[in-house]
């Protein structure tokens, strides 16, 4: 079985580690070994011990001491260097590939620093190299609020080209970034890059209990809200709130479910329906989910159409139908389309979103069901296919050195 490393600051039990468990789960269907290198613990606030089941018994981990700071990103910085991630994935990363026999190097973001790690590998060994960037780094749109100086700003630039440059293949969850890059890049070969959308495990659906139906219709938000997006959030939560005081919606035939650590609601009659579950392992954050009427899904206009947020590919895969107050001819909204999974509103006018509520209640008093997914275009999203194009990247890069 050929060998990759695997490089990923997030992993199990870290919560934020889907992409690269999902990843890792599946690779050995394909020919594909991975040995992990990862810390042996981090001061990430959320950890999830459930997904460490998940984890194939072909894959090797390899946990690092002295790891446990979380290395700022997107900003590089020179003492970065110095202690830490990246220091210690180097020193261990060159004994891995050494030992382990290892054929091609992943390497994946967040934080950033891992995609300088991979570079600095491939250096030292010779081994092909994908880098992962998941989302965009510099042109992020949530990062244009940090305060980060020119000599950061001009580092950080220097360094996302020197990855670039350097990576075998790149990587990332959408085309629109891909472009990105490339362009980053100086337009180099198309066929270095490769979008690999995130997705969900069709195992992660098979033994969810939903909680029995209520009286109240149910609203379901699962995750986060940070930065920017929290303003599209909000805007609705006021439109919602107006709704309720003008009785277009009645307080008691309408819960809203939090799933998560999610921010304090600043509208009192938002509040009083509101009801939340605070962190959970990702079992139970889907048990809650599908257990909801209606899930909400909210992306900032600021953050531009490129971005598309996970969790709206097990949103598709629930069953459930989806009110996404999104950039309307964005990417997010294409895949709630062509899957034919919910109702789109332009994220510039969050108000629109109150009649598709109304809408959504009357639906649900009558017991009728009105979606009617697009199946196909839903697997193509599976975790599992998704593997399977990574693995085919790598054999290229084996047989193509």
């Amino acid at each position: 079985m050929k060998k990759v490393l695997f490089i990923s600051y997030h992993f199990p039990p870290i919560a934020m580690s889907q992409r690269s468990l999902k990843f890792v789960k599946y690779l050995p269907k394909f020919g594909w070994r991975p040995i992990v290198l990862t810390p042996k613990k981090s001061n990430y606030p959320r950890i999830d011990n459930t997904l460490l089941e998940q984890i194939p018994k072909q894959c090797t981990i390899i946990r690092l001491d002295s790891c446990e700071k979380y290395p700022v990103s997107p900003i590089i910085r020179t003492s970065d260097f110095l202690e830490g991630w990246f220091p210690m994935a180097l020193k261990e990363g060159v004994k891995a590939i050494e030992e382990k026999k290892i054929d091609v190097i992943y390497s994946v973001a967040q934080p950033y620093l891992s995609l300088i790690v991979g570079v600095a590998l491939k250096r030292l060994t010779g081994k092909p190299l994908v880098i992962d960037f998941r989302d965009e780094w510099t042109t992020n749109p949530f990062i244009r609020n940090i305060n980060w100086n020119h000599e950061q700003s001009l580092l950080t630039k220097q360094f996302e080209k020197h990855v670039l440059k350097n990576a075998d293949a790149v990587i990332s969850v959408r085309d629109e970034i891909i472009s990105t890059l490339n362009r980053i890049s100086g337009g180099q070969h198309p066929s270095k890059f490769h979008s690999i959308p995130n997705g969900f495990d069709p195992l992660d659906f098979e033994h969810l209990r939903p909680i029995p139906p209520k009286k109240q219709f149910t609203m379901g938000y699962m995750g986060s809200i940070y930065g920017i997006r929290l303003a599209t959030a909000n805007l609705f939560y006021k439109s919602l709130n107006t709704a309720i005081h003008n009785n277009k919606i009645l307080s008691n035939q309408i819960k809203l479910l939090l799933i998560g650590t999610l921010p304090k609601i600043p509208y009192t009659n938002v509040t009083r329906i509101a009801s939340r579950t605070g962190f959970v392992n990702h079992h139970t954050a889907l048990t809650y989910a599908a257990s909801c009427d209606l899930l909400l899904l909210f992306i900032d206009p600021r953050e531009g159409n490129q971005i598309v947020t996970s969790k709206i590919y097990e949103y598709i895969n629930l069953g459930k139908p989806i009110l996404a107050i999104v950039p309307p001819k964005g990417a997010a909204a294409n895949i709630i389309r062509e899957t034919r999974t919910g109702v789109v509103i332009d994220s510039r006018t969050p108000a629109s979103a109150i009649p598709v509520i109304i809408k959504n209640i009357q639906t649900w008093q009558m017991s009728t069901d009105s979606l009617n997914p697009n199946i196909i275009e839903i697997q193509k999203y599976d975790r599992k296919k998704q593997a399977g194009k990574l693995a085919s990247i790598m054999n290229q890069l084996i047989l193509d050195p």
